[in-house]
């Protein structure tokens, strides 16, 4: 798959705890394509806020990757939550969280689409949130998005499979960096949830992605992974 020029990953979210890891652990042979607010420890950077109108930023990602012309990964790790109950959810905290968990993955995909190729891989970034709802506190507008994002992924999955583009979902549990449980009583509580008793490091999250985009996974489609350390598998 790679060429002279090497692979191309256009991904979201590398100044998060996770794509930092996971820029660490990809093989040089990926020219990454970072799109967000800030730019990428490696590669080329278009600038945007997701929460902005798509007009604002598409255009320069589709030059970039013009320029490039092939896509060999894309990755939406971009995310964003308020904790709140549903009755003190606003209407700028909707949209908002649907703009960046959900909307800006979709106008990436059909941006990206027309350089994806056969061995192409696609990997979206849920959340266990998708499916639980957590004792540390509510967050009804995030567990939507990322249970949408669910949806999209089989929806592409089924839809782009055929021309032999494969699309993933990593859904992470609690971590011990980034948006993971606050204070030692919160860590404790929730480590204590999962089978292996303790809370997840953003590069073991950023290892099953890697994984996801690399050859090793070319027959793995469709599916939902859970990097969670097996949340909840008690009752």
């Amino acid at each position: 798959m790679a060429n002279e020029s090497g692979r191309v990953l256009v991904a979201t979210g590398l100044s998060s705890a996770i794509g930092e890891a996971l820029q660490s652990q990809l093989d040089r042979t990926w020219n990454i394509i970072g799109v967000g607010r800030r730019a990428p420890a490696r590669g080329t950077w278009v600038e945007a806020d997701f929460r902005m109108d798509a007009a604002r930023w598409v255009p320069a990602l589709a030059t970039v990757v013009e320029r490039q012309g092939h896509v060999e990964g894309f990755l939406h790790l971009a995310g964003l939550v308020f904790s709140d109950d549903t009755a003190g959810v606003t209407r700028d905290e909707w949209d908002s969280q649907l703009a960046v968990n959900l909307t800006a993955a979709f106008v990436l995909g059909q941006t990206v689409r027309p350089w994806l190729q056969s061995g192409s891989s696609v990997v979206l970034v849920g959340s266990v949130d998708a499916r639980l709802a957590s004792v540390a506190g509510p967050a009804p507008v995030y567990g939507a998005a990322k249970a949408a994002l669910f949806g999209l992924m089989r929806q592409w999955a089924a839809e782009w499979g055929p021309q032999g583009i494969r699309v993933n979902a990593v859904a992470p549990g609690a971590l011990a960096a980034g948006n993971g449980p606050q204070g030692p009583g919160a860590s404790a509580a929730t480590g204590g949830r999962t089978a292996l008793g303790r809370l997840g490091r953003p590069e073991e999250v950023a290892a099953a992605i890697r994984f996801l985009l690399e050859g090793d996974s070319s027959y793995v489609t469709g599916v939902w992974l859970a990097v969670d350390g097996g949340l909840n598998l008690r009752y």
